[in-house]
Order: structure tokens, then sequence, then C-alpha cells
């Protein structure tokens, strides 16, 4: 998790390291040329104290630290400017102004994605959906779009995948999940009772899942095996249309597959060209 979120959080600090991490969220443009002297001085604590916190957030001390943060200033200085993710373009502009301000939208969720993603969470997500035997997917309204194209990858490296939520048969679908599966939660607040009910059968079956969401306290997102985070920038129907959500879920998943590419990468690069050789052969290349 970034440095950043993990100080706005304040899971489990004391009153010292409370106080640490406010001063840091607040002077962030100061911090950077700061020692661990200055900041001790500055927050009236102990070197003890900010590299007890420092450890907490998983870093080894301040050096570690100061690292940390510097490179996540400089991914947020390339941040581009802000457009409303509601409203990305109001009456009246032309049609260029509104090209150019869905295109600033899609490069700035991105890049807030980005800044989301953990690398240990993405690996742990590839090899958890590389290793199951089926994958069920559970996700509704332009979800199911992206989920659809998610399938259309994962069947092209032989993994056999099921849309749950395809025909309103999710329920007949869970009851034949078993723990050789791993299932899939695509869901952008995370609220609906079907997927809670979904999620207490496969806790109870030890049946691991992985939730895609940018609910990231709500029920589903903490008893999952694994969260993946998305920006949590749009506002349900107060909105022109589900921009944002479905970038970043895209984005998500595009990296997902292609984290599970590299696991056995020469081996499907062999299988695509075997498969291209078969097409050819059997007269089907024109129908691909």
């Amino acid at each position: 998790m970034k440095v950043l979120l993990q100080l706005a959080e304040m899971k489990q600090f004391t009153t010292n390291e409370q106080s640490i991490a406010t001063y840091i969220l607040t002077h962030q443009e100061k911090m950077l040329p700061f020692t661990i002297q200055e900041l001790a001085k500055a927050t009236y604590t102990s070197h003890s104290a900010i590299n007890r916190l420092t450890q907490k957030l998983g870093l080894s001390g301040f050096k570690e630290f100061s690292l940390s943060l510097a490179r996540e200033f400089e991914q947020n200085q390339h941040q581009l400017t802000e457009v409303d993710v509601n409203y990305p373009f109001s009456l009246g502009e032309s049609s260029i102004q509104i090209a150019k301000e869905i295109a600033d939208l899609m490069k700035n969720t991105i890049d807030k994605n980005l800044a989301l993603i953990e690398d240990e969470l993405l690996s742990q997500t590839a090899q958890l959906l590389d290793q199951a035997e089926r994958i069920f997917i559970y996700a509704l309204g332009d979800s199911q779009i992206r989920a659809k194209s998610f399938q259309n990858k994962l069947f092209k490296i032989n993994k056999y995948v099921v849309i749950a939520t395809e025909l309103s048969e999710w329920a007949h679908h869970t009851l034949n999940v078993t723990t050789r599966d791993c299932a899939l939660f695509l869901t952008y607040h995370g609220n609906s009772p079907s997927y809670t009910k979904v999620s207490r059968y496969l806790q109870h079956e030890q049946i691991p899942y992985v939730t895609i969401t940018a609910n990231h306290q709500g029920k589903l997102a903490t008893s999952s095996t694994i969260c993946i985070k998305l920006p949590d920038d749009e506002v349900k129907l107060a909105k022109i249309g589900t921009f944002s959500s479905q970038i970043a879920l895209e984005y998500v998943l595009n990296v997902i597959y292609g984290c599970m590419y590299k696991i056995e990468y020469k081996h499907h690069m062999k299988n695509t060209e075997e498969s291209l050789h078969k097409f050819n052969r059997s007269n089907m290349i024109d129908d691909i």
C-alpha cells in the first residue's frame, strides 16, 4: 500500500504516530529535504518513534520512507489537469473540447489507479487465478461488459471462465464452485446484497476470492482473500456515464491478464504460434 494512503488511514497508530502522520500529510511540500532529526523536532517526538512508524508502514527505516515518499510525489506531479469524472464536459463545448476532456479523464484515471496498485497483491492475484481450475466472475451492468472482455482474453490462454451473474444464474453457479476454483468480484460500489450472500458461502467453504472495487472498506473488500483497489471518484447515479469506473476496471483487468500471461510467457507464445498454424491448415483464419 502507498505510504500516503497508509498515513491517512492511521491503522493501529499510537498517539505519537498519529501526530507524526498528521504533520507529514499537512506539510507534504516540506518533507523531502527533512532529516529524521528535523521531523522529530517538528513533531515533538523521538527518532525511535519515527522509526517505529516507518516499520508499521512496512519500511526498514526513515531512509527508505523518504525514498518511497519521493517516488509518490513524483507520480503525483505527473497528474494531468483534473477533470470532473461525473461531468467531464458541459453544455456548449465543441466536439474537440469533449474529445480532449475524455482523453484527460482516461489518462488521469489510469494514473490514479497505478498509484493505488500494489505489486505484491498483483502477483498474488495472478498466481491465484492462474492456479485455479475454473474462474467464476461476479459482475453486473457495465462491469459485466468488462468481465466478458477479460473472459475472452483468458480463453486464449486456456483458462475456463464462467460469468456467474450472466442470465441471473449466480446462485446455481456459486454452489458449483470448489476449493480448486477461484471467484472474482468486479464491483465499483461493492454493496450488492447477492454478493454478500456469495461471499459468506465462499468463506464458509474456504474458497478463495478476489474483489476489485472502489469501496475499499466495505464488507466484501475486507473479507476477500485479495482486494484490488479502484479510485473512488464517481458518485452513484449523479453522473453523465460510468467513464472513470469502467476505465479503471478495464485497466486493472488488463494488468492482471498481463501478469498471468507472464507466468508462463514462453508456453503461451508457443501455443499462440501453434494455434495460428492450425487455423491456417483448417482454412478458418478468415473467421477469427
